[in-house]
């Protein structure tokens, strides 16, 4: 695989938790920008929670062996990581196709390979989902009608022997709605987490063991 090059202290760039992360005002997304890969469905820049996400990784460590899928990926950050950090397999699924062009260059960054899969969230069959060991989700329960999908798509996950869902949230209604029905169905909590880097962030995660 090829690798873009960027130099240390470029501008629009964020070096943190071992990746580097390009903003929209990098020279490479614009230039993707100016070929018109324009994501429509909010994956147009590096959503906080999946920073809080890659911390509750950290600390409960991914066998390298495992499969996570990161749904709503945008621009892949939070797979990236996994993949860089842990050496695990990652699928990046959006259904939007025009992240991934940006997906890939991060990818290039930072010298890892993530596979992507275009797909609803309701398209995520069990038999999809057989091989999966780990979901993740940054900031993906944003419209009240993602709710009942993603609760479904949990169930299927968890009757397809996917181990554990990690989705995190800055405290949107939708999410805590999810939140309640899985904490009422499942063996699910919700625990806040924060970080000063790469600057104040908060968000709830709702992790789901199987």
């Amino acid at each position: 695989m090829s690798s873009t090059v960027i130099r240390p202290g470029e501008p629009h760039t964020i070096r943190t938790r071992g990746i580097t992360l390009l903003r929209s005002g990098h020279r490479e997304i614009r230039r993707l920008k100016r070929a018109n890969h324009v994501p429509s469905i909010h994956g147009n820049k590096v959503w906080n929670s999946s920073f809080l996400i890659m911390d509750q990784l950290t600390r409960q460590k991914v066998p390298s062996d495992w499969h996570m899928m990161d749904i709503g990926c945008g621009w892949g950050p939070l797979g990236i990581f996994a993949a860089k950090r842990f050496g695990c397999r990652v699928t990046a699924v959006d259904a939007d196709e025009d992240v991934f062009p940006y997906l890939q260059l991060h990818a290039q960054v930072n010298k890892v390979q993530v596979e992507t899969l275009q797909a609803r969230f309701e398209k995520l069959t069990q038999a999809r989902l057989a091989d999966v060991d780990l979901i993740t989700g940054a900031d993906i329960c944003f419209w009240d009608e993602l709710t009942p999908v993603l609760y479904n798509l949990i169930r299927r996950a968890l009757r397809s022997g996917v181990k554990q869902v990690i989705i995190a949230d800055p405290g949107r209604s939708p999410f805590y709605e999810l939140a309640e029905r899985c904490q009422a169905h499942m063996n699910a909590r919700v625990v806040e987490r924060r970080s000063k880097t790469p600057k104040a962030i908060s968000a709830d995660l709702l992790i789901i063991d199987n």
